[in-house]
């Protein structure tokens, strides 16, 4: 039977890549509620502009759906009309109209947009006409993780209860995770982008796979089913358990993590509901790209404990 969203229009969101993976995970997690087009895209492509009432599915960098939107509002305007109000909707973290035109510009001007365009100088200034969509979620379609039940457990890592994922994070309850540093046969180290359905850290990069413990299992088996899970294979060694620590998040976030080790010589076929995009790096790489990638403050965490353990 066919999923009531899979008749909707598409709802997207900049072009794939990192950008749209930050702007749908704004929308999943409620600080975004509007989105400006250009009027001349719809013109030249001769698409209908939204309206309200009708309802869209967002879609992430790999075409998946994520949500379903309903259009609230649709006016067209001179862009030099665009007020401060209006930005913050956007929930793109710009606090000025200035930042916020700056910013878009950059990719109205870019070399996607103008090639979409057909148009290789195209433009814009206070005339250039918008338009500016507010819309609502009506439905999130990347819940299923968060039914999931945890054993939650006490700062000496013994079980205390049970909860449901989403439970678990929305109280901060304590739980496990298990943590998987992969290698290749050269000994580059598996690195990833999450995707922006995630409950937690979404489009962040990481340099780690795993997740969570399930409810009465343990953290040896956790780690193997995630890594194989993650990756795309079947058959990976066990992988070597290096070291268990007690994260605690700056915005409370809290989990016993066991950090793990593996050597994969198999093709990987990352999970497309867990990895956004993945490399293999080396050392030098990705010590390289620390400082200039956002990544997940967990993850971070684990990396710089192996380093001090495991110093080049």
């Amino acid at each position: 039977m066919a999923m009531p969203h899979e008749d909707l229009p598409r709802f997207e969101l900049a072009f794939p890549g990192p950008l749209r993976d930050r702007l749908v995970a704004a929308v999943l997690s409620g600080v975004k509620t509007a989105t400006t087009g250009l009027w001349e895209e719809y013109e030249r492509l001769g698409e209908p502009l939204p309206a309200a009432g009708e309802r869209s599915v967002v879609v992430d960098s790999g075409g998946r759906p994520v949500a379903v939107v309903e259009t609230t509002d649709v006016r067209v305007v001179p862009l030099g009309e665009v007020d401060l109000p209006y930005v913050m909707e956007e929930g793109e973290g710009h606090t000025s109209v200035a930042e916020w035109r700056a910013a878009h510009e950059r990719f109205w001007h870019g070399e996607e947009m103008r090639a979409a365009l057909g148009d290789p100088e195209f433009t814009v200034d206070d005339r250039t006409r918008v338009v500016t969509q507010r819309f609502r979620v009506v439905e999130r379609l990347a819940a299923r993780a968060a039914e999931e039940i945890l054993d939650i457990v006490d700062e000496q890592d013994n079980v205390i209860g049970t909860a449901p994922r989403a439970e678990a994070y929305a109280r901060r309850l304590r739980h496990r995770c298990a943590f998987v540093f992969v290698r290749d046969g050269q000994g580059r180290i598996f690195v990833h982008r999450r995707t922006p359905g995630k409950l937690i850290f979404p489009s962040r990069y990481d340099m780690f796979v795993g997740g969570v413990v399930g409810a009465g299992e343990s953290y040896d088996d956790a780690a193997l089913r995630e890594a194989e899970e993650e990756l795309g294979v079947s058959g990976l060694p066990r992988p070597v358990p290096l070291f268990s620590f007690l994260y605690e998040g700056a915005a409370g976030h809290t989990w016993w993590t066991r950090v793990y080790e593996v050597r994969c010589d198999l093709p990987v076929s990352p999970q497309a509901e867990e990895v956004a995009w993945h490399a293999f790096l080396t050392e030098e790489e990705l010590e390289r790209r620390l400082p200039e990638w956002d990544w997940v403050p967990d993850g971070l965490e684990a990396y710089h404990r192996l380093r001090v353990r495991r110093p080049r």
